[in-house]
């Protein structure tokens, strides 16, 4: 099944591009507007595997969502502006009791990631199929909470703490694209966009553990290490969140 869509793609492109190859560029429709739903199986995937794997207590969630403009300075080149976002997060929480008192336990993190990118798109034939570069800028936040609450219940007497800690960090981003720009009408309307490509993350300023040490510092006055997590966050960043694969599945109208 996989291969039968692979060869139709193909030959729509084929097809689609050597009906344009014959348009004057004057009269081709120059500006596509996209939403991706990449970012959204991508947030969705991130939640379920989450809830998949964690196991029972563990509740996760996920979306994400892009849109792009593209121009089309020439008959072989365009330029493109793209906005996206995605966030996973969950939460865990325990509930015991011991010598008369009840305790609850809750802590949960979310991960959001937004990014503004630039892109130039070359087509060989002037249609369809494009080769592409992206150079953008992306902020990954990390959002710990916690809280703990205890209840006597001879006493009556109820004590709860909570906590919360943020952490950022900025990232120049490089990518490459390949991927056809499909269209189903003679002069532009709908459009279907799908792409494959690879972003490279390069984080900027402190790690995301340095920031988080910061942030833990700062609110209770202690000092802690916080650099094992560095080695958990290179993964995060450079494979899902910032950089790593990225699939396109953009559906829009071209003008």
């Amino acid at each position: 099944m996989a291969n039968k869509c692979l060869i139709m793609l193909i030959l729509a492109a084929i097809v689609s591009g050597g009906v344009f190859a014959q348009t004057d560029f004057e009269s081709v429709p120059k500006n596509t507007v996209v939403v991706d739903v990449g970012p959204t199986i991508a947030g969705l995937a991130l939640g379920s595997m989450i809830s998949t794997f964690a196991g029972e207590g563990v509740s996760s969630s996920g979306f994400g969502i892009g849109v792009q403009y593209e121009r089309q300075i020439l008959r072989e080149l365009s330029v493109a502006g793209r906005f996206a976002y995605m966030g996973v997060g969950f939460s865990m929480g325990d509930s015991f009791e011991d010598a008369g008192v009840t305790v609850k336990t809750e802590l949960g993190l979310n991960l959001d990631t937004i990014s503004a990118e630039a892109h130039a798109r070359f087509y060989p034939s002037g249609e369809t199929f494009f080769l592409g570069g992206m150079l953008g800028f992306g902020t990954l936040s990390a959002t710990f909470s916690g809280s703990f609450a205890a209840k006597d219940n001879n006493t009556g007497e109820h004590e709860k703490v909570d906590l919360s800690f943020t952490a950022s960090r900025g990232y120049l981003k490089l990518g490459a694209r390949i991927g056809w720009r499909i269209s189903f009408g003679r002069q532009g309307g709908f459009t279907f966009e799908p792409s494959l490509g690879w972003d490279f993350a390069f984080g900027l300023g402190d790690t995301m553990g340095q920031a988080l040490q910061k942030e833990v510092e700062k609110k209770t006055g202690e000092g802690v290490d916080m650099s094992a997590m560095d080695e958990m966050f290179y993964f995060l960043e450079n494979l899902i969140f910032v950089g790593g694969p990225r699939l396109t599945l953009a559906f829009g109208w071209r003008f």
